[in-house]
């Protein structure tokens, strides 16, 4: 299938789906390996600390090495 025909269909699941046609849900489960998990919340209790304004440059600064 082409990107326009998987989002069509996608679309069209998601339609049947809120109209009530629970077959079509969807999951997936990710496991995440316990020290990924221990230092992904690290960082967010240490993000929790930061101002505002530190907030929005940590958020800049990861957007930016992301494209890097």
């Amino acid at each position: 299938m082409s990107v326009h025909e998987d989002t069509l269909q996608g679309l069209t699941e998601i339609l049947e789906y809120v109209k009530g046609d629970k077959s079509k849900a969807r999951s997936e489960i990710v496991t995440i390996p316990d020290e990924e998990l221990e230092e992904t919340q690290l960082f967010y209790q240490k993000f929790a600390m930061l101002s505002a304004p530190c907030r929005q440059k940590v958020i800049k600064y990861i957007d930016e090495l992301l494209r890097a």
